[in-house]
């Protein structure tokens, strides 16, 4: 059937729930790595990171960008739910910090400057250090970037970080051939079930044939955690009515229940009744099955939310 063995991950099945004041006051920056979009004048990245918060910049413990769209980007070392950010400004070029949005995300796509914004910030006259609050918001890249600006520089002295590091979420993954396929037990709408398979491994899986189907009915019977009836995998609906997969995979192989209603633009495949695909509302919340394959040629379908900004990314 093309696949080998099944690899379980049930971690994360205590539910969570967020409590700000639990959020560790340790600054997570510091164990992170950080990169820019260019560096003049020695202001390397890793400065705004180094624990010296020192506002002046012959101090050599602040960032310099060249102009053009300048971005800053801190990877931590997992993904966290961030509580506050706290950013120290350059004494001497307060007013580069204003306009610059704070991005939060797992998205590499656009540096990371596609992410949710968890603010906008300025200079604060008579503080040189403020603190934004990004209230739990979920991701592994955080983004300084003036995405308006065409001849601007970014500087940052210091940038803390806290927050909650996050389980990961419980799968169950085949591995199959040429790919893996991840059943992922998080609940999410079918956009931020893409962008999370995109995120995370390579897209939503797509079903091509026969043999596939097999092998999404027996991870889908393997869970050792509990499933939604439906599971998102890789299908749309383009307004002309016609079905098909984000991978670009040829729709050559369909297994659509005959009662599933025609009115929705998303797909998955049922859990409890093997080999059925159905249609649901994008904004329901389901869990859903991921792919990872090889990447070279792959030329998926390109999707855009307008509200990737906000925290609630349904569409």
């Amino acid at each position: 059937m093309g696949y080998s063995r099944l690899v379980f991950s049930v971690i994360g099945l205590v539910v969570h729930l967020w409590d700000f004041s639990a959020a560790s006051r340790i600054n997570l920056a510091l164990s992170g790595t950080a990169l820019q979009s260019s560096t003049a004048q020695g202001g390397e990245a890793e400065r705004a990171i180094d624990g010296n918060s020192s506002p002046e910049y012959a101090h050599q413990s602040c960032t310099h960008t060249q102009e053009e769209k300048p971005w800053w980007r801190l990877q931590l070392p997992g993904v966290y739910r961030v509580s506050e950010i706290e950013v120290t400004n350059s004494i001497e070029t307060r007013n580069r910090l204003n306009g610059v949005e704070i991005l939060i995300g797992n998205s590499l796509v656009n540096n990371g400057n596609d992410n949710p914004r968890c603010a906008i910030i300025y200079d604060v006259p008579g503080s040189i250090t403020q603190t934004v609050q990004c209230r739990g918001m979920e991701g592994r890249f955080i983004n300084f970037y003036l995405s308006c600006a065409t001849a601007e520089v970014i500087s940052l002295c210091e940038v803390k970080v806290y927050g909650e590091l996050l389980p990961p979420p419980p799968s169950i993954t085949i591995q199959a051939e040429e790919r893996n396929v991840t059943l992922v037990g998080k609940r999410l709408c079918w956009s931020d079930a893409l962008f999370y398979c995109r995120a995370y491994y390579s897209d939503l899986l797509s079903i091509r044939g026969p043999e596939d189907q097999v092998m999404v009915d027996e991870l889908v019977a393997s869970a050792p955690f509990p499933l939604t009836s439906q599971l998102w995998v890789g299908l749309r609906r383009s307004i002309t009515g016609t079905w098909f997969w984000m991978s670009r995979d040829p729709m050559d192989f369909t297994q659509w229940d005959t009662v599933s209603p025609h009115s929705s633009h998303c797909g998955g495949v049922s859990s409890l009744e093997p080999s059925k695909w159905r249609q649901s509302s994008c904004e329901e919340h389901l869990d859903f099955i991921c792919v990872t394959g090889p990447t070279e040629g792959v030329n998926k379908v390109r999707f855009y939310s307008s509200t990737r900004e906000k925290q609630t990314q349904c569409v």
